[in-house]
């Protein structure tokens, strides 16, 4: 990170904007799912009343009878229905523009929420990220906390890590990884956090021992240790049964590997049941058809 950057900002949101511009894993706000449903409902409440509003003056102009008006067209009408200004009532026509403005708030609020409910939630590990950054010493300049206002608890703090709201959401989650990756991942990270310490009382210091490490570089480990199982165990679990004469023993070792099989490609890769159960299954057809071809060359 280059502390450079946040030197040159002001303590408050400036200086956060920054940490969040270096450090996008925790560009981390509220969806105010509350207010947002909140929101929705009164423009639904609003335009369910005019909707019936408008029906009956639809209804009412509908059997006006007077010859010198034309209320009996405006539903057929487009053009005499703006033009009601002459008829000296124009209450159909403000209804249907003022529900026509609102139905486009109304819509543009609906997409905008069904946007923000699909964001993810951020991680434990981006969440703590962002709670010691707001407890670092270039942060901490107002008296012993980070801001002032009613947002002050947004994230929570290093003190009372679980105090966050409720709905926040990431901006920008990291990449998907499969249970080993995400594991070996956090573990480092926290092994760093450990070894190098999380702050310290000198802003000078802490910028030294600032550390990172990319998701790239965990991923790229662990597909190597992925495509080194993935070569051996089959390799593993052949020269075995070629070594074993006992089919019973034979029967064991398949049952084992198929465990470890079904273990590593659980836990090393993404993929779903139906592709583990496949996957499986292939790899038990090979080491079957395998000890029927030994036992074959046995007897010959």
């Amino acid at each position: 990170m280059d502390t450079n950057v946040l030197n040159k900002r002001v303590v408050g949101y400036p200086k956060l904007a920054a940490h969040i511009s270096l450090q996008p894993e925790t560009a981390i706000f509220r969806a105010f799912s509350e207010l947002n449903a909140k929101n929705l409902l009164y423009l639904q409440a609003e335009i369910a009343f005019l909707e019936q509003e408008l029906r009956r003056c639809e209804l009412q102009d509908s059997k006006d009878t007077c010859p010198t008006r034309n209320k009996s067209k405006y539903a057929v009408s487009w053009y005499w229905l703006t033009e009601s200004k002459y008829d000296g009532d124009t209450k159909q026509l403000d209804l249907v523009l003022r529900i026509r403005g609102l139905l486009r708030e109304y819509n543009e609020a609906l997409i905008q929420q069904s946007t923000i409910l699909n964001l993810p939630e951020p991680e434990k590990w981006d969440l703590t990220s962002i709670q010691n950054f707001l407890a670092s010493p270039q942060m901490l300049r107002n008296g012993g906390v980070a801001f002032l206002g009613d947002d002050h608890a947004t994230w929570g703090s290093a003190l009372h890590r679980d105090s966050y709201e409720q709905d926040l959401l990431i901006l920008k989650p990291r990449p998907k990884a499969d249970p080993f990756s995400y594991f070996l991942s956090r573990s480092v990270l926290n092994i760093l956090s450990f070894c190098c310490g999380k702050w310290h009382s000198e802003p000078s210091r802490h910028a030294k021992r600032t550390f990172s490490i990319k998701d790239t570089t965990v991923l790229k480990t662990t597909r190597w240790i992925s495509s080194i199982l993935a070569s051996f165990i089959p390799l593993v679990s052949i020269v075995l049964l070629y070594r074993v004469q006992s089919m019973t023993t034979r029967f064991v070792i398949i049952g084992v590997f198929n465990a470890l099989a079904t273990v590593c490609v659980s836990t090393l890769t993404d993929a779903n049941r139906s592709d583990v159960f496949a996957i499986t299954s292939a790899f038990s057809a090979v080491q079957v058809v395998f000890v029927g071809t030994a036992n074959n060359c046995t007897y010959c």
